[in-house]
């Protein structure tokens, strides 16, 4: 199953966390997918922000579900978790413990996991593609 992965870029500030966050989907069995990696190379790709955005719907039109972190505040990844949720995919959204997310975040979640450390997540995620396949 691919579980679309929701990060911002942020050049080399970032990278190492996002492919952190990419292995541990990978290690809970899932396929991972990320788009500042498999789509933009790392680099910026797309001068035109609706062309950008028509892209990110059509790879998470061919994902089984996307994972938003919400630990801290998104925005492009907030819209590209509404967009899976308003084509049927499945959204899971971690946070840090404690993190405060708003109802309307709970609305379109599948799953809400929270961890102490990021590694947390793996069992949960790998539960739930096993509930899911």
């Amino acid at each position: 199953m691919r579980l679309y992965v929701t990060a911002t870029f942020k050049g080399t500030d970032n990278r190492a966390e996002i492919e952190r966050l990419c292995k541990l989907v990978r290690q809970a069995g899932w396929e991972d997918f990320c788009f500042a990696r498999d789509v933009e190379g790392w680099k910026h790709v797309f001068d035109d922000p609706g062309t950008l955005m028509q892209r990110s719907l059509r790879e998470i039109m061919v994902a089984d579900a996307l994972l938003l972190d919400m630990t801290t505040q998104p925005t492009g990844r907030a819209i590209e978790a509404g967009m899976a949720y308003a084509t049927g995919r499945r959204v899971i959204v971690i946070m840090q413990r404690g993190t405060p997310i708003k109802d309307t975040v709970r609305g379109v979640a599948d799953a809400v996991i929270e961890y102490d450390a990021l590694e947390d997540i793996v069992a949960p995620l790998a539960r739930l593609r096993m509930e899911w396949a």
